[in-house]
């Protein structure tokens, strides 16, 4: 014996044909808009990204900076990062070092210029096994992509031939290195790299300002669509109840 249908079409205690087609377009809806939410996410995130690629790109391209024989350059080192700059100086053997948490790791060697000003530089890279080649002597002029101090990692530095750091800070090559030091290092471009006989280390450009309101902006509407899908569920299961009651 079949039971009553009730109004929307259901039998018993089972939700008719009207309530589940009810239920479901009220799911679909929220998965419509969780779908557009998390788009509107990755396109966030994809903006972000290509205005740091476009910027640091931008900066490295802007004329070289070159600085002369006179003590200015600390105080105009911080408005100059990411980009190309030449110096003049006489690389100092015995502050050479590799820095690193894995091969290859950098080379690094101060270049004292006539300022008095030393600035570390970073010649290129060498991977395990490979010999180290000392600096040029004599006076050189070099260019490169000048970067801020580094922070220190998590990871601790491979086991080397030399003396070795995990990262790139200043505070730490001060405490043996000569007196003053540049706010800043640089890494060399290709071409004098390779004259040096080194693979050309990748500058680290540091992100632009306002990576982290972009990456909260993506973040936001990732729970937006979290949101929007978990209300829909909840609108649907209570759609399903007063046709019930």
């Amino acid at each position: 014996m079949t039971g009553t249908a009730g109004p929307d079409g259901s039998e018993g205690g089972r939700p008719g044909v009207g309530t589940l087609v009810r239920q479901g377009l009220i799911v679909l809806v929220g998965v419509i808009l969780a779908t557009v939410m998390v788009i509107l996410g990755i396109w966030q995130m994809g903006r972000f990204e290509t205005q740091r690629t476009n910027s640091a790109q931008s900066r490295i391209g802007q004329p070289v900076v070159v600085w002369s024989g006179t003590g200015s350059h600390a105080g105009s080192a911080a408005s100059n990062y990411g980009r190309r700059v030449q110096v003049t100086g006489r690389f100092v053997s015995s502050t050479q070092l590799l820095v690193g948490t894995s091969y290859p790791l950098r080379v690094v060697t101060g270049l004292t210029m006539a300022s008095g000003e030393t600035i570390p530089v970073v010649r290129g890279v060498v991977d395990r096994g490979q010999p180290v080649p000392t600096a040029p002597s004599g006076t050189v002029t070099v260019t490169g992509v000048l970067l801020a101090s580094e922070a220190q990692p998590d990871a601790t530095t491979v086991p080397a031939p030399i003396r070795a750091e995990p990262a790139l800070r200043l505070e730490v090559l001060a405490q043996t290195w000569p007196e003053p030091l540049v706010p800043g290092s640089l890494t060399l471009l290709r071409a004098d790299a390779v004259k040096e006989g080194l693979t050309p280390a990748e500058p680290k450009v540091p992100e632009t300002d306002g990576g982290d309101r972009n990456r909260g902006y993506a973040l936001q509407w990732w729970a937006f669509a979290a949101f929007a899908l978990g209300m829909s569920i909840v609108f649907a299961r209570a759609a399903g109840r007063s046709r019930k009651g």
